[in-house]
């Protein structure tokens, strides 16, 4: 009796952490969109432009808003890299797997850095009550963040996804489309962030975050 149980115990225990791990996909997606979606800091700007942009509340609202898409999408893919390193942790690629969880954990803690520098001034200017900082400071947070996001953590994240598809097309441990779907991403995404501009591939992480999600809920017994 106890021997039967046990396989429907451990099929039943995959099954809720890969569609734990799925959801958390999904969310990710939603969560980095709007990460990058609720604020876009004009480009170029003039000074007597930026420091009207930055002067409205709603903009300075967005931030804190940004602020807390980016912990939450950081958070996330920690919950995703660790359920794929779990279940990739016996396959042939043990050497891969290490990266790609690495990748993931840098993504996501360059994330979260990001975030702060999302929601600073939103914060020094709404709950501090300090004044607006001057046209340098808010000129460099705006920079230093777009370079955050636009080659440090894009290029963790590219090599993430590169590394995840390696495994999948070495061991198919999850279905060989999704290691298809996973190369020609991470390739736009690096060769983009190696240009300093890996933000505009960011639709293309969460083309590849939905196609796991996809899989790992239409698959979540893949031993």
């Amino acid at each position: 009796m106890a021997s039967t149980t046990a396989p429907t115990h451990t099929r039943s225990g995959r099954t809720s952490a890969a569609k734990v791990a799925a959801a958390a996909a999904v969310l990710f997606a939603v969560a980095f969109f709007w990460t990058v979606a609720s604020v876009d800091v004009p480009h170029r700007a003039s000074d007597a432009k930026l420091l009207s942009w930055w002067q409205e509340s709603n903009k300075q609202l967005a931030g804190i808003v940004s602020q807390y898409c980016a912990i939450a999408a950081a958070l996330l893919f920690v919950v995703m890299i660790n359920y794929l390193a779990t279940l990739m942790a016996r396959s042939g690629a043990r050497q891969w797997v290490m990266f790609a969880r690495s990748m993931g954990l840098i993504f996501s803690t360059t994330l979260l850095v990001s975030a702060a520098l999302r929601g600073v001034i939103g914060r020094m200017v709404k709950v501090d009550r300090e004044p607006l900082p001057g046209l340098e400071v808010l000129r460099y947070s705006t920079a230093l963040n777009y370079d955050l996001i636009g080659s440090v953590a894009m290029t963790a994240l590219g090599l993430t996804i590169l590394a995840v598809s390696v495994v999948v097309l070495r061991t198919l441990i999850l279905p060989k489309w999704l290691a298809y779907v996973g190369f020609p991403c991470s390739t736009l995404i690096l060769i983009a962030s190696a240009a300093m501009i890996g933000q505009f591939t960011i639709i293309l992480s969460l083309i590849w975050s939905l196609c796991l999600a996809t899989t790992l809920w239409r698959h979540p017994t893949t031993p």
